[in-house]
């Protein structure tokens, strides 16, 4: 496909799909898709892994993995953690609110027991504190939800 013909499809596109808050987020969210999908394409190609490798330490078919690696099918977020964890990657989240951090929070895929009791602790502790005194979640100080890292 030429320069041209995908700016007369970008071009048409733009006439049919309205710009509504409702599309731009879809376009994120597409946009988020498509790069998480790389990234982990990507990293496994840097550890020398073909799919079938993959899924073979996964315990799944070839096909599941090919499946999670394409943009174009949706990916639960328990199966993009087993991915990741079968990689020996990790994953974390961060909160945004008004550009500020309010939360931080890895996965912590190769945790010991020890490692999670004490995470599942700080969760429930914040929680419990937002929940009793009807706290400001920007009150609480970012290493009281920060989980602690193994």
């Amino acid at each position: 496909m030429t320069e041209t013909h995908i700016q007369d499809v970008l071009a048409f596109l733009e006439q049919i799909i309205p710009d509504t808050p409702e599309m731009q987020l879809i376009e994120r969210q597409e946009l988020f898709r498509l790069t998480l999908t790389q990234v982990m394409r990507n990293l496994r190609k840097k550890l020398g892994l073909t799919q079938a490798e993959l899924a073979e330490k996964m315990g799944v078919g070839q096909s599941w993995v090919s499946k999670l690696e394409s943009a174009n099918n949706d990916h639960a977020f328990e199966s993009v953690l087993a991915y990741l964890d079968a990689l020996g990657a990790d994953f974390e989240v961060t909160i945004l609110l008004k550009g500020k951090k309010v939360a931080v929070i890895p996965a912590l895929l190769r945790m010991t027991p020890e490692e999670f009791e004490a995470s599942l602790s700080t969760v429930l502790d914040v929680s419990e504190e937002l929940e009793n005194n009807h706290q400001d979640i920007n009150k609480i100080p970012l290493n009281r939800i920060k989980l602690p890292v193994g």
